[in-house]
């Protein structure tokens, strides 16, 4: 395998490329982007009209159901974005001609993560379009904390998105269905549609070290008392922090441990 080369930026465009012309014609691609999260709103959606017309104090779970649904897909989306890019290549038996190339592994990521940001960015337009137009509910009501509040979600999911690449780098196909199930692992501890106070306690002690968690709670805050506890935004971003830097290292260990045990070529297999 030929030297790696400095991170060149032209190189980094050259995989953006790649990706977007498979994206014209990979229903796959606009059926993740597009047509599961309009699903999901609108489902959550009828959900939460069924709530408003209870009595007493259901109505308010409106907004927080909603809420929850929008910025979760921006974990599970930004998140498949990093281990699809990987898989689209395995499947189509491109990679051992993509790392023989003087493009780096983390040239790679940087435009997944570059493609995945924007695909990720339209996803929340598109699903907050939606949920205002049918159920009046306006996911820009956060204000500024939507800012922060994507920010540690994506972050997050790209380090999850890592960490699976990683996996299937070095272990192969076999664990490949890692990249859309992983998530889900966490999905049921990270709050997102109820507080993390109804958890069994040895799941909400879980709960403290997962940023999505912190997230979604300070969602509900923001939406109930329009403010934010800081705490939660500095818990959320030092276990960004944590995580993108273990799921960094651990890419790095299983990419050179695979390079050096041959495990590229037969990664497709």
């Amino acid at each position: 395998m030929p030297a790696k080369n400095n991170m060149s930026i032209s190189r980094i465009k050259a995989v953006i490329l790649q990706s977007l012309y498979n994206l014209r014609h990979s229903l796959e691609d606009i059926v993740e982007t597009f047509f599961w999260p309009f699903i999901d709103v609108i489902l959550w959606g009828f959900i939460t009209l069924y709530f408003a017309g209870l009595e007493g104090q259901a109505s308010t779970l409106v907004v927080f159901l909603l809420g929850g649904i929008i910025l979760w897909n921006i974990v599970y989306r930004a998140q498949q974005d990093i281990g699809f890019a990987l898989l689209r290549n395995v499947w189509s038996r491109n990679i051992l001609n993509l790392f023989s190339s003087p493009l780096t592994p983390w040239e790679f990521m940087f435009a997944t993560m570059a493609l995945g940001l924007v695909k990720t960015v339209l996803t929340l337009f598109v699903v907050s379009a939606i949920a205002f137009v049918f159920y009046s509910f306006n996911i820009f009501s956060l204000g500024f904390y939507l800012l922060p509040f994507f920010v540690g979600l994506i972050v997050f999911s790209w380090a999850a998105g890592i960490f699976i690449t990683g996996l299937i780098i070095r272990f192969g196909m076999r664990i490949q269905a890692f990249v859309w199930s992983l998530t889900f692992l966490i999905y049921p501890i990270s709050a997102v549609f109820y507080p993390v106070s109804v958890l069994p306690a040895f799941l909400q002690k879980v709960a403290q070290f997962l940023p999505t968690a912190h997230i979604f709670e300070g969602m509900r805050e923001v939406l109930v008392t329009g403010t934010l506890s800081s705490e939660r935004l500095i818990w959320a971003f030092s276990l960004d922090i944590g995580y993108m830097l273990l799921a960094a290292w651990f890419f790095v260990i299983m990419f050179e441990k695979a390079r050096e045990k041959g495990k590229l070529a037969r990664v497709e297999m």
